[in-house]
């Protein structure tokens, strides 16, 4: 994995966020990816300085970003999520014209699932903006989508918001990076009091932050915008559920 995770890498650095300049790097050893990954970083930025997030203070840290200028690059492999005071790190590392890498929440992630998440990084920058774009340009001008899961459809009338990307071309966009993998093209109805139907869930991430694939999938029945009931849930399903409840206003 590990050559694997060089290639990758190498194809962020080069074809995704264009780095050319200085670079630091900041990794945990506190999971097994986020030692695969830092190693990963280490023969990719030679040049680079890294820091083990484990042995050097915030205010370290911080010392080591000062003396990089706009289109330098941070990367932040991290097995949770970095605290570093009271900053937003990778929103104040934007402000100031930094490129950032973010490989957040490493150690969530099952050691079987570690090869999938490595084989994700791989990036083919024809393929993304290409393939993203097209599906942009689709969705935006759609005034309708169904979703066919199984039973009855789920129904989107109306139209959809102008999707976003997030497919590694940052041409024209105020900030270079985020976090990886990615390969993202998103949306939702412009209307969703207009959604009608059916879905059916083969798999969720749970309270765990874990991939829950259920025995049998789960029908959601959605009225004007709301769930209004569930078929063949779980009760793992049936937390998740209520703890999104807890967090909405009635």
């Amino acid at each position: 994995m590990l050559a694997s995770a060089i290639a990758h890498v190498a194809g962020i650095l080069e074809h995704a966020v264009g780095h050319s300049g200085r670079a630091v790097v900041v990794a945990d050893e506190a999971s097994p990816l986020a030692r695969l990954l830092a190693a990963a970083y280490w023969e990719a930025l030679p040049s680079a300085q890294h820091l083990a997030f484990d042995e050097a203070n915030p205010e370290a840290i911080l010392a080591a970003f000062e003396p990089l200028e706009a289109g330098d690059l941070v990367v932040l492999i991290q097995s949770s999520s970095f605290r570093l005071g009271a900053l937003r790190i990778r929103m104040e590392l934007f402000r100031r014209g930094l490129k950032v890498i973010e490989h957040p929440h490493l150690g969530r992630m099952p050691e079987h699932e570690h090869a999938t998440y490595i084989d994700a990084l791989a990036y083919d920058p024809g393929y993304y903006r290409e393939v993203g774009g097209a599906l942009k340009a689709k969705i935006d001008g759609a005034q309708r989508a169904v979703v066919h899961s199984g039973g009855a459809p789920l129904v989107f009338e109306g139209g959809l918001e102008p999707a976003k990307l997030n497919v590694g071309d940052y041409r024209g966009m105020a900030n270079v990076g985020g976090q990886f993998p990615i390969g993202e093209v998103f949306t939702e109805a412009l209307d969703l009091e207009k959604v009608e139907g059916e879905v059916r869930i083969f798999v969720f991430g749970d309270r765990s932050f874990s991939v829950n694939v259920p025995d049998a999938p789960i029908t959601l029945v959605i009225e004007a915008g709301k769930v209004t009931s569930v078929r063949d849930s779980t009760p793992e399903f049936d937390r998740v559920l209520d703890q999104i409840r807890a967090d909405e206003p009635v």
